[in-house]
Order: structure tokens, then sequence, then C-alpha cells
């Protein structure tokens, strides 16, 4: 199952959760109002997982050589 995944985002009054919609997955994370980030559920954790909102992005990680 691994590969590139995409997420849903959920507003909710506490920040957002983003959860993704690859069946057999389940990944869910969360980022607080605070800014602080959550991996609920790992679900396929070898997946990379992106999706956004408004402002908020998830994105594959960049790695930089300094």
């Amino acid at each position: 199952m691994t590969g590139a995944h995409e997420l849903e985002v959920t507003t909710q009054p506490g920040g957002l959760l983003f959860t993704c919609v690859v069946d057999g997955c389940g990944r869910r994370m969360a980022i607080d109002r605070e800014g602080r980030y959550s991996v609920i559920d790992r679900g396929d954790a070898t997946a990379s997982h992106r999706g956004g909102v408004g402002g908020v992005e998830l994105d594959l990680p960049q790695v930089r050589m300094t």
C-alpha cells in the first residue's frame, strides 16, 4: 500500500483532523489551535501522506544538506 496517499481535512473547534482516504490505511493526524501536531492512528507509516485546507497544508518532507 506504499506510495502517496491523499488526506481529507475536517475542521473542528479544537483544530484540524487529517484522515487518509485510501482504503485500508486508516492514518489520522491532528493539528490543534496552538499548532501542535499529533498522530492519532499510524496507518501505513511507509506511505507519503499529503493534503490541506485553507492556509494549512501537509506535504512531502524536504531534506536539505547543510
